[in-house]
């Protein structure tokens, strides 16, 4: 049956993130598969992004934002179109957390909203960020309250929101959307083994911690270098990258490179040229991590920090190694396990995909807009 699906999100394409390439890609596919789709986001960068345009058959409909705070958007426009244009469709997936969803689910409840619930909202120390973060929390809790469902990519973290434990009862796991990359033929230094990060250059990243560790490493092997992919200059809430330069250049660091924003199509060539790909992530802002897959796809073992969420990739698939959030020194201990035997960390593709995938992940959210386009038509009747 052919549905009108209604994506909402804060952020979408050409903003990069976990959690809008995930809508992203899971618009794209349900397009693809004949559904009329649209995204309503806000325009974070009005004067080089269009207000509407379709994109690879799907309608992007852009908000206006009045203005923004630390990593967020505040828009009243974005909420009068999701009241506006949600009549249009037969089943609404909200994205949060969100400044505006408490709001916007009250209006719409009576449509039976599927609510992806991403992560918990951890902000830095203060009297301000108190302050939002407790309206963040009501209103991302309220949204909740009004959904017929609520998704994640993984239940481990769910079950541990702060949020989202509070109902269980509608909790179920989804699993994640993929990009299905290739390992690259790559021919590599036999004199050299490289150490990968790639992701937003950020507090929770726990990039620092990552530095730190390598810094221990480089006692211990003199043939290590670190890649650190991600853009650090276009980051909303903006990017501690200065102050990891500082890092390094006080402590003398040597072969730590920043990339930059790397591009789907290098991306590829990127994972295939590690030997092993670290994600240090230190709070619950980090709900997944994408990521490891993707690198593990490429034939990439991975270090992933014990995050609710995060650590069950590695914990699924056996490739890699776990280590205590903000502990450089068990960070270090677990790459260098994995620099001296890979093969014992190594996966094949084909055992990767059949955990994740984005087939897998689509169609449980199929099941549940069909349940809850029945549901409310028979309401109806």
């Amino acid at each position: 049956m052919k549905k009108k699906i209604l994506f909402i999100v804060n952020y979408y394409y050409p903003y990069i993130s976990g959690l809008s390439e995930t809508v992203r890609i899971l618009a794209e596919y349900f397009a693809e598969k004949g559904h009329e789709v649209t995204v309503l986001c806000e325009n974070h960068n009005s004067k080089e992004i269009l207000s509407e345009e379709i994109i690879n058959k799907v309608r992007i409909v852009r908000a206006k934002i009045l203005f923004k705070i630390n990593k967020g958007m505040v828009s009243t426009d974005f909420i009068f179109k999701a009241i506006k244009i949600s009549n249009e469709f037969d089943v609404i997936n909200m994205h949060i957390p969100m400044l505006e969803a408490g709001l916007i689910s009250t209006f719409l409840k009576k449509k039976r909203i599927i609510t992806t619930y991403h992560c918990d909202i951890d902000l830095e120390k203060g009297i301000f960020n108190s302050f939002i973060k407790i309206i963040m929390n009501f209103s991302n809790s309220l949204c909740l309250k009004n959904s017929y469902k609520i998704l994640n990519a993984s239940l481990d973290y769910g079950k541990h929101s702060k949020l989202a434990s509070r109902y269980t009862e509608k909790l179920v796991e989804v699993g994640t959307t993929i990009k299905e990359f290739f390992p690259v033929e790559i021919k590599k230094n036999k004199n050299k083994k490289i150490i990968g990060f790639c992701g937003r250059i950020v507090m929770e990243k726990g990039i620092d911690v990552l530095i730190k560790a390598y810094q221990i490493i480089q006692t211990k092997r003199s043939d290590v270098e670190l890649l650190i992919g991600g853009d650090y200059k276009n980051i909303a809430g903006g990017s501690i990258y200065p102050k990891l330069k500082k890092f390094i250049n006080d402590n003398n660091l040597k072969n730590i490179r920043f990339l930059g924003k790397i591009s789907d199509d290098e991306m590829q060539f990127f994972y295939s040229s590690l030997d092993v790909f670290v994600l240090p992530s230190v709070n619950p802002l980090e709900a997944f991590g994408l990521v490891q897959v993707e690198a593990m796809l490429c034939g990439t073992p991975v270090v992933s920090s014990d995050l609710y969420g995060v650590r069950t990739i590695v914990q699924n698939t056996g490739m890699g190694l776990i280590h205590e959030r903000g502990n450089a020194n068990q960070l270090a201990e677990c790459i260098l396990k994995i620099l001296e035997d890979p093969s014992k960390y190594t996966k094949t593709r084909e055992e990767i995909l059949k955990i994740y995938n984005t087939k897998k992940c689509a169609l449980g959210y199929e099941t549940y807009f069909d349940e809850a386009i029945k549901e409310r038509n028979d309401k109806r009747c």
